[in-house]
């Protein structure tokens, strides 16, 4: 196990933030006005791409648009993802994102006593994929619009400094990346979810998709939901990341976030992904063998 530094390692000890707290938090620093609000798994969708923070519970501060605009939806109700999320958890005001724990930052959780769902998709390159194996890899589980057009160049900047920080344990650890673009569903062994941040030729990151049957039922299985608009590029689906031991038990989840410009590009400081992508290696770390 390669051994990290810089006391990054504290998962779920420190306190964690109210959903208020988190949004106001993030608000400062989002480039864009909005005000999302999300109650009991219900929100309002914005008309644009994914800036969805927080598996069934809250959107934070990037938010506008009206869930009336949107036509269909994919994807898990409130009520199933909460087997996955802690509660009671204990508050601590906060004001700055400098002043969070990694795992605060991260929205990092522990998961108990829960075994990852099976599903079987294909690669990048039409290879059958399946979570369940035995080759010994822990697995860090994402989801991203097939044409980039959500938080996936970010989220591919931290996939790309976290094999760093990985280092020889690089090779131990597999990023799955599921399509979750009802509308771009077919295998391509060039997708742009992987040629827009440079991920092509990794050869530990997979892009996984497959038909709108067996997409949904992992997008329901793993809390995913999905909303489609009139437009093509009117996508949206909450970010969720999963830490999978090599026993296939889901061990951990965070929270990708980043803040959307005016030009619907997404993006994020360069010392906050470096910092996120250090969570993801420590805690993908952690579960090597």
């Amino acid at each position: 196990m390669t051994n990290m530094t810089e006391g990054e390692n504290d998962v779920t000890t420190a306190p964690r933030l109210s959903e208020e707290e988190r949004a106001a938090m993030f608000r400062s620093s989002a480039p864009v006005d909005r005000n999302l609000r999300h109650r009991g798994g219900l929100a309002p969708i914005p008309a644009k791409a994914v800036a969805w923070m927080l598996v069934a519970f809250v959107v934070l501060g990037l938010g506008g648009g009206a869930i009336e605009h949107f036509v269909g939806g994919f994807g898990v109700t409130s009520n199933a993802t909460t087997k996955f999320l802690p509660s009671n958890a204990n508050l601590t005001p906060i004001s700055s994102l400098n002043s969070l724990s990694v795992d605060q930052f991260m929205d990092l959780k522990e998961i108990a006593n829960a075994t990852a769902p099976a599903f079987t998709l294909r690669t990048q390159r039409d290879h059958q994929w399946k979570l369940r194996r035995s080759d010994g890899k822990v697995i860090v589980l994402m989801f991203e619009n097939a044409i980039c057009n959500d938080l996936c160049p970010v989220l591919g900047n931290e996939v790309k400094q976290a094999q760093a920080f990985l280092g020889s344990d690089a090779s131990k650890v597999e990023f799955a990346l599921v399509n979750t673009d009802p509308r771009a569903i077919g295998v391509k062994a060039r997708p742009i979810a992987l040629s827009e941040p440079g991920l092509l030729t990794a050869p530990n990151v997979v892009f996984l998709t497959g038909s709108l049957k067996e997409l949904n039922s992992v997008w329901t299985s793993y809390g995913v939901r999905i909303k489609v608009g009139v437009a093509k590029t009117e996508v949206t689906h909450n970010n969720v990341m999963y830490f999978i031991s090599t026993n296939h038990q889901l061990v951990a989840q965070a929270t990708p976030f980043a803040s959307e410009g005016t030009n619907g590009v997404f993006t994020l400081k360069s010392s906050f992904v470096r910092r996120f992508a250090k969570g993801v290696a420590t805690t993908a770390d952690s579960l090597v063998k």
